[in-house]
């Protein structure tokens, strides 16, 4: 199952000082991507990364479950101070097959 994982840094709206700034990319930023180019590697994120100029991920997971997904997830640093939102995605062959049985589903009524 794939599915777009998005996450967006939430911001406080205080400017953080330069050792505030240094803690969160040592603390946050640095794990994060360590941790998101080891899930690349192992083909758990198969496309994606950092959204430029922004705190912020977007990547396509491969998994099994929704339960994977969710380890996934809660592994990544960012999460504790991001908004997060994920969307399940279907194969493009299926959503061929689906709405080609809605059509001959129309056809049978008119």
């Amino acid at each position: 199952m794939r599915f777009l994982v998005e996450l967006d840094h939430v911001k406080t709206g205080q400017p953080f000082t330069e050792a505030a700034a240094r803690a969160f990319i040592e603390g946050i930023i640095f794990p994060t991507l360590g941790r998101a180019e080891q899930l690349a590697q192992e083909g758990r994120i198969v496309a994606g990364g950092p959204v430029a100029g922004r705190i912020a991920l977007r990547f396509i997971a491969d998994v099994e479950t929704v339960q994977q997904l969710d380890q996934i997830v809660f592994s990544l640093p960012l999460w504790t101070v991001a908004e997060t939102r994920v969307t399940p995605l279907i194969d493009f062959s299926d959503r061929r097959a689906h709405v080609q049985a809605f059509l001959q589903g129309t056809n049978h009524e008119g």
